[in-house]
């Protein structure tokens, strides 16, 4: 058995950290962004975040208590709360309205950025713009949904979308 050392401990916690060529670690962690809207980000890019699937899949609620917090009768996931439902993932149309974009959007998190950040020119520094409109797309969605789920408030789409436009 190997002594346990300050040495040893440091070794290990480093080589657990993620490299630069992670690319959803350095996707996440947006330095323009707040860093609890990172952590929800980074969160999603791992499927580890409270929606209604994950929490029937770790056994914290039951199989019948996995509908979608906005009453719209489909099973809450991520890709279905965050880019498919027509109640909080509609976002994405009226941001893409108010871009002066017409598009459809990828359901998956990663391709979703990607694809998001793209669909103004081109160059680093307007991506990284876009970006910050997309984060604060996603956290407008969870605090609704969470708004929805927890307190019984409906948050409207005007609502939602001036917050995108506020935060970003």
């Amino acid at each position: 058995m190997d002594d346990y050392t300050v040495k040893v401990a440091y070794r290990s916690i480093m080589s657990g950290l993620p490299s630069q060529s992670n690319q959803a670690w350095v996707r996440a962690w947006h330095k323009s962004i707040m860093s609890k809207v990172s952590c929800l980000v980074w969160k999603i890019f791992q499927n580890t975040i409270a929606t209604k699937d994950n929490l029937v899949r770790r056994g914290v609620i039951g199989q019948g208590m996995s509908l979608c917090a906005s009453g719209c009768g489909m099973d809450e996931s991520i890709s279905h709360l965050f880019f498919e439902c027509l109640n909080f993932a509609g976002l994405w149309y009226h941001v893409c309205n108010w871009l002066g974009i017409v598009t459809t959007l990828r359901n998956e998190a990663m391709a979703h950025l990607d694809q998001f950040e793209g669909l103004i020119g081109s160059g680093r520094a307007l991506h990284l713009r876009v970006s910050v409109i997309w984060f604060a797309g996603i956290w407008s969605i969870w605090k609704s949904r969470n708004d929805k789920l927890f307190n019984n408030k409906v948050i409207s789409m005007d609502h939602m979308i001036k917050e995108v436009k506020r935060l970003s």
